[in-house]
């Protein structure tokens, strides 16, 4: 009921988006069960007590105590159990390659002695978002599996971490997923997201993870003139079409990726050519042209530099040309743009030098007039 209340928050009106949906929708779901009553209502309301850790289970335990309790109107031990779990154990399992994604897992102990594991998996690729929560009888079993299944390449990596650190990761990850329109998740992923923050939340010690530091401009300047003077680089001008293609990576990876502009894999190639450049970037048939045998030279540069093995180098480039037909076709589709690259079209359509401001504040103007009309 929770994960549905999460799922439906782009359903909320439009005065009350930014406000907690299981609020919103719960509210006066609530509400009704406190006024029918009786030994199921207050179990109802004692597992969405123990379950949400917001405004709605606050409300919720103020009217479960305020029911009446007769003989035999106690709820199952189960109930109880949900919030008395004791966090046993945490783990990270990551792929030590291409490093897409990694899960971080919470293993508890309930009173009666039953174990399970929680894992929440974090897109690196998407600035760290989660993006799937599973279930596992313990760590010990995902580590098993991990050792049974190994994959073709690479090395896949269960490591314990302190259960601290595993819950400040997991609450990270949700609070970005909550924070971003439609995410890409798994069917299972709002069902399973309150308990996955309820196991977080028992975990001692929570530590907030760093913020990413920003790559300063001057650094990502330093890093392009070295490509441009390495080995792969050595054949492309500054200035030239080649050179703004990888700068344009540089500035993917950073702002929207993970912050590391050297680590590049087959799904970044594919978010960077089939997703990020025809929703930012406004460029012609030179620059569709000249990204592909640039962008080669960068995967190439980066993997030297970052260590990364011949065959997922070689994985990388692969990708390259799969994406090429797909990046121009959505970039000649203004549905594809996102609002600042429809925003610049129109006003190079309409004749508007965008260095001057005076028109340039003129046509904003006028945009946003013609916005507030289409509403």
């Amino acid at each position: 009921m929770l994960g549905l209340f999460w799922t439906a928050r782009d359903k909320l009106p439009l005065d009350e988006v930014g406000s907690d949906p299981a609020v919103a929708f719960g509210g006066p779901l609530i509400e009704a069960i406190g006024r029918i009553g009786g030994a199921e209502a207050r179990m109802a309301l004692a597992v969405i007590e123990t379950l949400d850790d917001g405004e709605l289970g606050l409300r919720a335990g103020e009217l479960r105590t305020a029911f009446p309790q007769g003989p035999g109107d106690a709820p199952p031990a189960w109930v109880a159990q949900l919030g008395e779990g004791v966090i046993t154990d945490a783990a990270v399992m990551c792929e030590d390659v291409f490093d897409d994604a990694c899960t971080v897992f919470l293993e508890a102990r309930h009173p009666n002695g039953e174990r399970h594991a929680v894992g929440v998996l974090i897109d690196n690729n998407l600035g760290g978002m989660a993006k799937d929560i599973l279930l596992a009888d313990s760590i010990d079993l995902v580590r098993e599996v991990v050792c049974e299944h190994p994959p073709p390449h690479g090395d896949v990596k269960l490591e314990r971490i302190e259960p601290g650190v595993a819950a400040g990761r997991v609450h990270a990850a949700i609070e970005l997923t909550d924070m971003t329109w439609d995410p890409p998740v798994s069917e299972d992923y709002a069902d399973l997201r309150a308990l996955a923050l309820t196991r977080a939340d028992e975990a001692p010690g929570q530590v907030v993870p760093a913020e990413r530091p920003e790559i300063p401009s001057a650094a990502r300047d330093v890093l392009l003139a070295e490509f441009l003077n390495s080995l792969e680089g050595s054949g492309f001008a500054p200035g030239s079409e080649e050179a703004y293609a990888v700068s344009l990576a540089i500035d993917f990876c950073a702002d929207y990726v993970d912050g590391q502009p050297l680590r590049w894999s087959p799904t970044v190639v594919e978010l960077f050519m089939a997703g990020w450049i025809p929703r930012k970037v406004l460029g012609d048939a030179e620059l569709f042209a000249a990204l592909p045998p640039a962008l080669d030279a960068w995967v190439r540069f980066a993997g030297r530099k970052s260590n990364v093995p011949e065959w997922a180098i070689a994985a990388t480039r692969d990708a390259i040309p799969v994406w090429q037909e797909t990046m121009v076709g959505r970039s000649e589709d203004p549905a594809a743009a996102g609002p600042a690259k429809q925003f610049i079209a129109a006003a190079r359509a309409a004749g508007i030098n965008l260095e001057d401001q005076d028109a340039l504040n003129t046509f904003v103007a006028g945009w946003n007039a013609r916005s507030e009309v289409a509403r």
